[in-house]
């Protein structure tokens, strides 16, 4: 088994450079994160929180799941490429009228201002097709394996976002309307790379302005039943930013965000974990993966919670330095409060994977639905009591009953105890020197495989 995984070397290859751009990418969202709160302030980061999270919501309700369905028909051969690709900006033509529409219909009635006004808010115009665009052409290079391809699109994108930023920061030219500007040109110059590596001349305009409604209607079938979990779980993560700018403060939502964006440090451990668990995991017999999944859940469960004592410890230090003093101590309780859920939540990853791997992907769709429930109930009573440590709060309380979710519905799959997942054991340290002697032998190179 073990040496059939390592054959797969360029299966292999892909997974770590997929995990390494990631790296990039958390990296450069961080970095633009703090050259925002330093350029525009508490408020200033506030309400170009509420903007990227308002374009998030309506590109993942936009694209109707087609990307998803994308990967899916690539793989399975149902449809040619090129009917798949010309369908996928047909709905990129449609969404982006529809949503022309609505913001002329939103500025005759109300006036151009929603979270952001006057020329910022014509920029909505631009953001949402753009961030549509980029779902859409991406799911073909993941759908085509294109992995190279996926992580210099990627990068691309998150460079010029953060680069653009710092250096409007640095001149003293840094505002709301640049801001977005710079963001959303970030997103059109990634999404021109990405269509010439895709193929401009592999698209299909008759079936663009007519698409072929039998594909599409499949596209959107499959697709949509992803989709909704996917947008179930950015409600979850980012539904009390809008609630926080209602009941607080633009100000109280920028500090909400520097909070989230440290804790959330703590996940760069496991989304590295599930991501390379995984395909081992599918590929594994159902007494190999019990026997795995339990050992790496109650590590990274450890190794995570090991991560967050040492964000807490340095996170007075760090907020001021990075963010600027008018974040501190505002963010500190509300990082400190949302810690436990994010431990919680590294745990869940490790399971949902195992979920994956076993065809009980459905379980994954429920627990998040029920942390979303939890969230809505808890913010609208938390929030107006609390405040931002109210936010912070309720999201930490439903990242951990989605963990007892997953918990339940892995013990009830592998019949393992939640104790055996969750609770480090003093045997394991036998793991940890047999990595640190493969090292040894290595000669510093990165592991490839887990041994079960």
């Amino acid at each position: 088994m073990q040496d059939e995984v390592q054959g797969r070397g360029g299966f292999l290859f892909n997974v770590n450079l997929v995990f390494l751009s990631q790296i990039a990418i958390y990296a450069f969202a961080f970095g633009l994160r703090v050259a925002l709160a330093r350029g525009l302030g508490d408020a200033g980061l506030g309400t170009f929180s509420l903007f990227f999270v308002a374009i998030l919501v309506a590109g993942g309700v936009a694209n109707l799941g087609v990307g998803l369905g994308n990967i899916y028909f690539l793989n399975k051969g149902t449809y040619t490429y090129r009917l798949l690709l010309s369908n996928s900006l047909a709905v990129l033509l449609w969404a982006s009228l529809a949503g022309w529409a609505f913001l002329a219909v939103w500025a005759a009635a109300f006036g151009p201002e929603l979270f952001v006004s006057g020329y910022a808010y014509w920029l909505y115009g631009a953001a949402l097709p753009a961030v549509v665009a980029y779902t859409l052409l991406t799911s073909f290079l993941h759908g085509s394996s294109r992995f190279v391809a996926l992580t210099v699109v990627a990068i691309t994108q998150g460079a010029l976002a953060f680069g653009s930023v710092a250096a409007l920061w640095a001149a003293g030219e840094l505002d709301i309307e640049r801001a977005v500007a710079a963001w959303t040109a970030s997103f059109a110059i990634a999404d021109v790379v990405c269509l010439v590596i895709v193929g401009v001349n592999r698209i299909d305009p008759g079936i663009v302005v007519r698409p072929r409604w039998d594909a599409l209607r499949a596209q959107v079938k499959y697709g949509i039943q992803g989709q909704a979990a996917n947008m179930a779980a950015l409600f979850n993560y980012r539904l009390d930013q809008f609630l926080v700018a209602a009941f607080v403060s633009r100000a109280g939502v920028g500090h909400y965000t520097v909070a989230v964006g440290l804790g959330e440090s703590v996940w760069w451990i496991s989304s590295a974990v599930a991501l390379v668990l995984l395909p081992r995991l599918t590929a594994m017999e159902d007494e190999d993966a019990q026997e795995v999944t339990p050992l790496v859940a109650r590590n990274t469960l450890l190794i995570s919670a090991l991560a967050a004592i040492g964000v807490i410890a340095v996170s007075p230090v760090a907020i001021q330095v990075l963010f600027g003093a008018e974040f501190y101590p505002e963010a500190l309780l509300p990082l400190v409060l949302l810690m436990p859920g994010i431990v919680a939540a590294s745990a869940t990853r490790v399971l949902g994977s195992y979920l994956f791997s076993r065809g009980r992907i459905i379980y994954n769709t429920y627990a998040t639905f029920i942390a979303l429930g939890v969230t809505i109930v808890l913010d609208l009573a938390l929030i107006p009591l609390m405040e931002v440590n109210g936010a912070a709060l309720a999201s930490s309380i439903a990242y951990v009953c989605a963990l007892a979710a997953t918990v339940y519905w892995y013990t009830r799959a592998s019949g393992r105890s939640a104790a055996e997942a969750l609770v480090w054991r003093p045997a394991d340290r036998v793991h940890y020197a047999r990595i640190v002697n493969r090292l040894r032998r290595r000669g510093g190179k990165p592991i490839q495989t887990l041994d079960p």
